[in-house]
């Protein structure tokens, strides 16, 4: 639990704080996850949604085991009640499951910090996404046409 604290106070995290790490090379796609604080048993927590597991409680020391870098940390702007029912919203969707396109990582945390379950990370895959579906239309029709 030393471990926990120390990764606590190195980063500042303070209950309804959003933690942003890297997830891919080139930094392209990032994990959003919520600082809890701690339990009774002082084991310090996070809330994340994981794919193939859904919305689940991480320790502290666990979630930064892997963790190379950080890209941001979103400090939680609300007073200590307002603190109080982010974590309370956080633990109520604990086991729901896990959607790419619908409920990931990102719209998860901004489901409990604003009521805007959004990704914008989906909505730019999307719309690059498209994007180079009318471009390689647009290239494969001007090479398929014929020229008199």
């Amino acid at each position: 639990m030393y471990l926990e604290q120390n990764l606590v106070n190195r980063y500042g995290l303070e209950p309804g704080d959003r933690i942003v790490v890297p997830k891919s090379s080139w930094n392209l796609v990032q994990h959003h996850a919520l600082y809890l604080g701690y339990n009774m048993n002082g084991e310090h927590l996070i809330c994340e949604n994981v794919i193939g597991i859904g919305v689940v409680l991480t320790r502290v020391s666990d979630f930064f085991k892997d963790v190379k870098s950080i890209t941001r940390i979103e400090k939680f702007k609300g007073n200590s009640l307002e603190r109080k029912n982010v974590v309370q919203k956080a633990l109520q969707k604990l086991g729901q499951p896990y959607s790419l396109i619908n409920y990931n990582c990102e719209s998860f945390c901004n489901d409990i910090l604003f009521n805007k379950p959004k990704s914008l990370q989906v909505q730019t895959g999307v719309f690059f996404g498209l994007v180079a579906f009318v471009l390689l239309m647009a290239t494969s029709g001007e090479n398929g046409q014929k020229s008199f």
